[in-house]
Formats: C-alpha cells, sequence, structure tokens
C-alpha cells in the first residue's frame, strides 16, 4: 500500500472513530456520533471532517435513500468547542475577513448542504442538544427528540458574548415564529422537549427506547421526496419579522430584556437582532451568509474572546483545580440561627440532601462541619453584597456566598486553613458555587463590589502580587461569575491588560511595583 493510500485509511479510521455508520436494508444509514475521549459530543474540527465524509457517502452511495443522525452519549451534541472558537478570536487578530469567514463559516455550509440534500436527514436528539448541536438538527428535514424532562433545548451563545453561526439565528425563526425565537436567542435560556414541539421546532417526543426506531420510520417514509423548503419551514415567509433599522433593533431587544446599557456593552445582542432582521426572507444559503458575518462582527470585537476565556475556558478549569479533595465528604452540617440579612444561605441549605441539624449552641450565621474522618470544621456565614468583612470579628473562616448569577454563584472561603478550605470545597461543590480560596483578613470579592472598573482592577492588580492570592486568571473567573465584575470585560485583570496604557498614568506607587511585577505573567496568560 503507497503512503497516498495509507493516508486515506488513516482518515477513513479517524472519521470513523467520531461518527460510526450502519446501513439498514431498507436504504437507512444510521450515523452515530460518538467522539472519543470526550463525555459529551461538540463541533470540532475532527467532527466537521467527520461530517463531511458522512455526506459525501450519503449523497454518492446509491444504497443511501436516507439518513437519521444520533448519538452514543447521553447528550446529543452539545454545542460548538469553545477551545476551538477560542482560536478563532486570536486569529481574527491577524487574518483577514475573507480568511475567518471561509474558515468559521465552514459549518454553517455544511449544514445548507445537508438540508438540501436530495435524501431526507432525520434527526434522533437523544438528549442535550445546545447551540450547534441543535443547529445540526434543526438543518435536518425532520427532528425527533426524546421525552425526557432533563434534556436541554437551546442556543446559550450569547452568554458567551456569541451567537448561533451556523444557521441558528435563521431556521429558529423560520420554525419557531420571530417572537419565540428571539427569546431563546436573546435569553440564552434552555426549554424542555415538549416545549421545543409546542414551538414547531421539534415533530414529536418519543421515549428514548424507541426513539431511533422512529426516525428511522420516519426516514423510510420521507425515502424519494425532494426537499421542500415550503414543507419544512412553517413560517418560511416571516410576516411577522419587521423590516431592519437601528431603531427597531433596539427595540426588539428591549421587549426580550435588554436594557440600553446591556445593549451597547454587549456587541452580541446586536449582532443577533440584525442576523435575525437582515438574514429574515433570504434563501437559506445567503440567510447564513449574512448570520457568519455577523458571527465574524464578534469574532473581531475583543468582548467574545474574553467572555470564552474567562466564563467558559478559565472557568473550567478553575472548577477542576480548585474541587475538594476526592477524599474530601462532609457528612453532616450543624447549624446556627441565620440571621435575615443571611437569607441566601438558608435557601442555599435547603436545597442541600446532606444531613442537617440546627444547633442552638453555635453562634448565629455559623456551620459546623463534620467531615467523614469526623473533624469538625466550623464557618461564618457571609454573603456577597453586605458590606466588607475584616478578619478579627469571629475565630474561624468566613465563607461569604454571592448570588446566583447567569454563570453560576461562587463561594468565597476567606482565611481558611487547607483543612478547612478543604472542607468547603467540598460544601461548595453539593451548593453547585465555585470555591475560591483568598488569605484574608477581609473578602476580596466584597472589596470589589461596587467599584468602578480601574479601581477594581488595580485592588486586583494588588491582590494577585500577595502569597496565597492562587491563579492570575482564577481571580478574574471569581469576579465574574459572582457578578462583581461584568461579564464583558472578562473581569478586572483582563480589562486592565487590554487598557493598561489607558490607565499606568493613574497608578499610585504600590499598584505601580504591582503592574512591574506582574506584567510578564499577564503577558503570557493573554497571549
Amino acid at each position: 500500500m503507497s503512503s497516498g493510500d495509507d493516508a486515506v485509511a488513516n482518515g477513513e479510521a479517524a472519521v470513523a472513530a467520531v461518527i460510526r455508520s450502519t446501513l439498514d436494508a431498507d436504504g437507512v444509514l444510521l450515523a452515530t456520533i460518538d467522539m472519543p475521549g470526550r463525555t459529551m459530543n461538540v463541533f470540532s474540527v475532527e467532527l466537521m471532517d467527520a461530517l463531511d465524509a458522512l455526506m459525501d457517502r450519503a449523497d454518492s452511495d446509491a444504497q443511501v435513500k436516507s439518513v437519521v443522525v444520533t448519538s452514543a452519549k447521553p447528550t446529543f451534541l452539545a454545542g460548538a468547542d469553545l477551545a476551538m472558537v477560542r482560536g478563532y478570536t486570536d486569529q481574527a487578530k491577524t487574518d483577514t475577513h475573507a480568511q475567518m469567514f471561509e474558515r468559521c463559516g465552514r459549518l454553517g455550509r455544511q449544514f445548507v448542504r445537508l438540508e438540501a440534500s436530495v435524501k431526507p436527514w432525520v434527526a434522533a436528539v437523544n438528549g442535550i442538544a445546545l447551540g450547534g448541536g441543535l443547529e445540526l438538527a434543526l438543518a435536518c428535514r425532520a427532528r425527533l427528540v426524546t421525552n425526557d424532562a432533563r434534556t436541554q433545548i437551546g442556543v446559550p451563545e450569547v452568554r458567551w458574548g456569541l451567537l448561533p453561526g451556523a444557521g441558528g439565528t435563521q431556521r429558529l425563526p423560520r420554525l419557531a415564529g420571530f417572537e419565540p425565537a428571539m427569546d431563546l436567542l436573546l435569553s440564552g435560556r434552555s426549554i424542555a422537549p415538549i416545549d421545543a414541539v409546542r414551538l414547531g421546532i421539534f415533530a414529536r417526543t418519543v421515549p428514548a427506547a424507541t426513539l431511533v426506531d422512529a426516525a428511522k420510520e420516519l426516514a423510510r417514509t420521507m425515502q424519494g421526496e425532494p426537499y421542500d423548503v415550503r414543507a419544512k419551514f412553517a413560517r418560511l415567509e416571516q410576516a411577522d419579522v419587521p423590516p431592519h433599522d437601528e431603531a427597531t433593533a433596539q427595540a426588539v431587544a428591549l421587549r426580550h430584556g435588554v436594557d440600553a446599557e446591556a445593549f451597547g456593552l454587549y456587541p452580541a445582542y446586536s449582532a443577533i437582532v440584525d442576523s435575525v432582521l437582515k438574514g429574515a426572507r433570504l434563501p437559506l444559503a445567503e440567510a447564513t451568509a449574512v448570520e457568519m458575518n455577523q458571527f465574524l462582527r464578534l469574532m473581531f470585537s475583543p468582548v467574545a474572546g474574553h467572555m470564552v476565556r474567562t466564563l467558559f475556558l478559565e472557568r473550567l478549569r478553575a472548577e477542576r483545580e480548585l474541587a475538594a479533595p476526592a477524599a474530601m465528604r462532609i457528612e453532616r452540617i450543624a447549624v446556627g440561627a441565620i440571621s435575615e440579612a443571611r437569607r441566601a444561605w438558608s435557601e442555599a441549605l435547603a436545597k442541600l440532601k446532606l444531613p442537617q441539624a440546627n444547633d442552638p449552641t453555635l453562634p448565629a450565621d455559623t456551620l459546623a462541619l463534620t467531615d467523614q474522618q469526623g473533624r469538625l470544621h466550623r464557618v461564618s456565614l457571609r454573603v456577597l453584597e453586605e458590606g466588607t468583612v475584616g478578619g478579627g470579628e469571629v475565630p474561624f473562616p468566613r465563607a461569604v456566598l454571592s448570588p446566583a448569577g447567569p454563570y453560576g454563584r461562587v463561594l468565597e472561603v476567606v482565611g481558611a486553613s487547607d483543612e478547612d478550605a478543604a472542607a468547603l470545597a467540598a460544601l461548595a461543590g453539593k451548593l453547585w458555587s465555585l470555591p475560591w480560596r483568598t488569605p484574608g483578613p477581609a473578602s476580596v470579592l466584597q472589596g470589589l463590589r461596587g467599584l468602578p472598573l480601574a479601581q477594581q482592577a488595580q485592588i486586583a492588580l494588588r491582590y494577585a502580587t500577595q502569597s496565597g492570592a492562587g491563579d492570575l486568571a482564577f481571580i478574574d473567573v471569581a469576579a465574574c461569575l459572582s457578578g462583581v465584575t461584568p461579564a464583558w470585560t472578562g473581569g478586572p485583570l483582563t480589562w486592565l491588560w487590554a487598557e493598561h496604557k489607558h490607565q499606568l498614568a493613574d497608578f499610585d506607587a504600590a499598584t505601580l511595583a504591582a503592574w512591574t511585577l506582574l506584567e510578564p505573567a499577564l503577558a503570557r496568560a493573554r497571549a
């Protein structure tokens, strides 16, 4: 076998490892996405390569008469690989618009091809379908979904300063209608399968055990039928979509909860509305190109890069590295009287599935955690909204709970020993919170809260030089995740790096010394 043959064979093997396919005697090709080494399927270059190969086979093989696409994992497809998207934001610093259009628009062009295939594609969505995963289903000629109410259906890209760039802003309004689509696109919220059916996004829900069989049966009934765009889209005419102008775009966003300030600070909102309004009533290939041009607006803006880096990539790393040791486990909790000012703790503890008992001997706003070895860990409860708390008022560490926001919440662990910090990290995991340990004597997040960005940045910079401050990126993660610093900035240190040429003149001696010390590390982190 020649080296060229080897390369082809290796490529085919790589594709087969990502999407397995089996052909039934009746011509239904079952394509099962199963990305190796991942708990969830995500759109990556490898998956796009495999999709191209799958479409080539479906188009060229006369024995293939229809295709059913599903997943071997508990989820269907959880959107794009955001590490790849982060790479796009880096490439936008040097590439031309034409180069970025070619690179970033690949998936959208694939879906246009898939949709118009003479051989019908049917999506059997067996679990979570978010972002690119939902867009794949939308491109199929017909769609079925599991009836499991825990399954999430949505386009969450706006939460990371992005828009669904593979046809989501175009197909959703044509299926669900303008206002319901704008609600999903601008909020980023997920809906249950039954609600997706009600909106016309899916044909019907099916029990998981029979989902693939039902999709195969549907695919068989469609074999030989040419693609009819009018049959697919109930709202193809899009009479409910107004003509585009700036005032209309802002009014649409405001109607869906995006005020003028957010509309100005987060370009994803205007890009989404512009994409829907400008793409309305165009053929899907042209509408997808309109959408991609709006997507590239975001790639050439720093906001999306900041949000993807801090609120996804670095947040995931923080969740891994700050998690409690595997051996640490909380067995039971004793609770002192919790004051009204710290009611958020009462509400959070009420959702915990751990043995709890009120203990009148404990000081107010105090917990006593017992771990798996019987060790006791006392902690004083605080909430982010109260004033800055120093270190001298209680003899044990503080746990400062932030409000639950769109990206999660933070449990800042202040002034704790290693053992107490590990126990509080285990508690944070049960509370679906990021445990962020700061040395004290005061809460860093409480100290940043409510200050202008320039002040936040200077405080964060000086704090970062302290012993025990930890990873620089995690300062940004905690500040944004807690809602202390606006998400569009990527955090106080990310904002400072972008703005430092305009800020250095206002630094005092201590802040300038901190900058001199940390500038190389900040440069490496943002290279």
